[in-house]
């Protein structure tokens, strides 16, 4: 008997169809020149459309497991030749980063992914990160994609933030081979063949708000960006603005604070997008710090600083009013704000998942890689 789709795992049914008859063939239960069940067959077996079978059965041939003959039907190929051919052939071979590879979180992402890919002889082309960019517009963006298609890019690497154009992905999914997501996942469009290799957004919460207790604080502040515009939104197909991974974050913290007892009230969410230039137009928070002492949650270890420098000019006692944790625990942090504790994402196991996907050609895959809080004084 053939596997049954499980409905529970994050795997597009297709994938495991053919995974499925895979098994049969590689356990010799089904063996060269065999016939396999037809589609309509396995459409009522497995209880899914035709269209999805035939998109397993698409894949097999794809992989060399089988072969249609013509008015015969389909059978089974010999294991060795399906091997053969996955192993060169089939192999991915041209990937682009159409993502941010400078800056030091992404920068220490791209070169762990380019060195891990680069053993593995293939090529890896860094993009304009075009399409993540919020100020490109839709137009621009797929002329891009467009581009990519036309440079014979087999694979794409992107962060899937809320700014990424999952509409246009989704029109031209099919001139690629893979889609990989990293860091985060923010589409309302389902990519059943995407891979999304991420972090616990909800225990990044979690981790903030235990910490912010431990330092015995009783009102705690998040930060945050500014909303999507939900014009934006809807055009880019992201999902709605309460499942963006700021929100998922926030979600966490609040579990923990209800759990120890804190009512609603006790936390205060700002979303604004304070301006870095030279240490100018810096929000200033003094009226809000007044009202302390605060724990305080910041996504993006840059949100910390308009509270360091509007504290550092209230002249406040750090330990005494205000406890600080950073978000992704960026390299500058140890240079410019030591004291800050932040919760690192473990880009490196990031990049690392990542490669071994393209590798070995892996789709549907989710994998969500555990956060870690790192203590310093604040």
């Amino acid at each position: 008997m053939l596997k049954q789709i499980d409905n529970t795992l994050p795997l597009p049914k297709y994938y495991q169809i053919g995974e499925s008859i895979k098994e049969k063939i590689t356990a010799g239960q089904f063996r060269p020149g065999d016939k396999i069940p037809t589609c309509r067959e396995l459409s009522t077996y497995f209880n899914t459309t035709l269209v999805t079978v035939a998109n397993a059965m698409r894949q097999l041939e794809s992989d060399g497991y089988i072969s249609k003959v013509q008015g015969r039907g389909m059978f089974v190929t010999v294991p060795a030749t399906a091997v053969n051919k996955a192993d060169t052939v089939d192999a991915i071979k041209k990937v682009g980063l159409a993502m941010y590879t400078r800056g030091d979180l992404n920068q220490n992402l791209a070169e762990i992914l380019i060195q891990d890919l680069e053993e593995h002889n293939i090529d890896t082309v860094p993009q304009s990160p075009v399409l993540g960019n919020m100020d490109i517009n839709l137009a621009e963006k797929e002329k891009c994609l467009k581009k990519y298609i036309a440079n014979g890019l087999e694979a794409l690497v992107m962060n899937g933030t809320r700014h990424m154009p999952y509409k246009l992905l989704h029109r031209y999914r099919a001139d690629f081979r893979q889609l990989n997501f990293l860091m985060h996942y923010e589409s309302g469009i389902d990519f059943p063949e995407a891979n999304i290799i991420t972090f616990d957004l909800a225990k990044a919460g979690r981790l903030a708000a235990e910490h912010l207790l431990k330092a015995g604080r009783k009102k705690f502040i998040f930060a945050t960006f500014k909303k999507l515009p939900e014009v934006e939104r809807k055009r880019n197909g992201c999902c709605s603005d309460n499942e963006c991974h700021d929100m998922t974050a926030l979600a966490g913290m609040k579990a923990v604070l209800r759990e120890a007892g804190f009512p609603e009230s006790s936390l205060t969410i700002i979303r604004d997008n304070p301006v870095m230039t030279e240490g100018l137009n810096i929000i200033n928070y003094s009226e809000l710090l007044k009202q302390g002492p605060w724990g305080i949650f910041v996504m993006g270890d840059s949100r910390a600083i308009p509270f360091y420098k509007t504290a550092t000019k209230m002249g406040l006692d750090f330990k005494r009013n205000l406890s600080i944790v950073g978000f992704y625990n960026t390299s500058w942090t140890e240079v410019f704000h030591p004291t800050l504790t932040s919760i690192s994402i473990n880009e490196a196991e990031i990049a690392h998942q990542a490669a071994d996907c393209i590798i070995k050609r892996k789709i549907g895959q989710r994998i969500v890689i555990e956060p870690k809080l790192i203590v310093r004084e604040t």
